[in-house]
């Protein structure tokens, strides 16, 4: 059994289909069998969103949907990354062995500049918090992104710099043998002794579908085109009829390799309702027409979301259920971290 993590920033508009299929589907498969957590990066968040009440929003909805997704008695850990008290001081620890260079070249910190943004240091030091949020639990394995991977990579940077630095005091600490080998306490170290962090491994699933969105590109929320999981169905379908196709008429043959409303459909959709489109596509003077093929993709996507829709609106009638969640998630990610940090501030010399 391995520890994984991922988080996900509360900065906006709630869950698309292609954050469902990209990512939040995909960890929950990969947390068969593992011990698997998921924060809520509130503090990640605070880079962009700079009022208090939309925040604290914006943070229970993202758990509110993770638990509509994932079903309220999900093996997962999903915690509040705020709720986590020692989370920065263990960030400033690793401030102090972190190089301003590698900082420099973090794509999160290049992006910003390039687009002329207002970088706070909280920008600049976004890598930093991240690799706390990873080997702060001792983390084996993050599924990433290959958009995500560098930050996983300058973690390790980060974790080598740290486990250099401090080895000899280590070493000289697992020669003690008293205050890390205590009854039902986590062994850290490697097996020579000598590491005090794990290099957390990426974990990369090429097979992760990308899905189109309602212009063709990438679904995503910087272009605008995504059709979104709890969307109402007035707005549900105003996504979905304002899918781009080409000028094809009803009566004539349409290319269902390269049509949008098909490649949506091919994931969300019935096999009957797949193979119905692809035929009338193909079939000449058939009078359907791109307009009949979305309507057809809106019954699939309707059906397919209605079991996360109906536990959302659940549990925003039950918003202390919502808290009690992530105050038991937090419990256990801060005895987690406490037991590291017992540790950590003995090496470096803090209380």
């Amino acid at each position: 059994m391995k520890k994984i993590i991922t988080g996900v920033k509360s900065t906006g508009s709630t869950m698309h289909l292609g954050n469902l299929m990209g990512a939040v589907l995909p960890f929950q498969k990969a947390a068969i069998g593992n011990d698997a957590a998921i924060f809520i990066a509130d503090l990640h968040s605070l880079t962009s969103v700079k009022n208090g009440k939309t925040l604290e929003e914006q943070t229970l909805e993202v758990a509110i949907e993770y638990l509509a997704i994932y079903g309220v008695d999900t093996p997962i850990t999903i915690f509040r990354q705020s709720d986590i008290h020692a989370i920065t001081k263990l960030m400033w620890i690793l401030t102090n062995v972190t190089p301003y260079s590698l900082m420099l070249r973090a794509h999160s910190f290049k992006d910003a500049e390039a687009k002329n943004s207002d970088i706070n240091m909280g920008v600049f030091n976004y890598p930093i918090l991240m690799a706390a949020d990873i080997i702060g639990y001792q983390i084996d394995a993050v599924p990433v992104g290959q958009d995500q991977r560098q930050h996983l990579e300058m973690t390790r940077d980060i974790v080598r710099n740290f486990n250099k630095i401090y080895a000899l005091e280590w070493q000289n600490n697992i020669e003690e043998k008293d205050w890390f080998r205590n009854p039902g306490r986590e062994f850290f170290s490697n097996e020579l002794g000598k590491d005090f962090f794990k290099e957390p491994e990426a974990i990369i699933d090429e097979k992760v579908a990308t899905l189109p969105g309602i212009d063709g590109r990438k679904m995503s929320k910087s272009y605008d085109n995504f059709i979104g999981i709890f969307d109402d169905e007035k707005l549900l379908k105003k996504r979905v009829m304002s899918i781009v196709t080409d000028s094809k008429g009803v009566d004539d043959i349409k290319d269902a390799d390269t049509c949008t409303i098909v490649k949506l459909l091919e994931v969300f959709g019935k096999p009957l309702q797949i193979d119905m489109v692809k035929e009338r596509y193909q079939t000449p003077n058939a009078g359907f027409g791109y307009g009949h093929a979305k309507l057809i993709l809106l019954e699939a996507l309707a059906e397919y979301l209605r079991p996360y829709r109906e536990r959302r609106t659940n549990l925003l009638g039950n918003l202390e259920f919502v808290e009690q969640k992530l105050e038991a998630g937090a419990k256990i990610m801060n005895a987690r971290l406490d037991a590291t940090m017992e540790q950590i501030t003995k090496l470096v010399g803090i209380h």
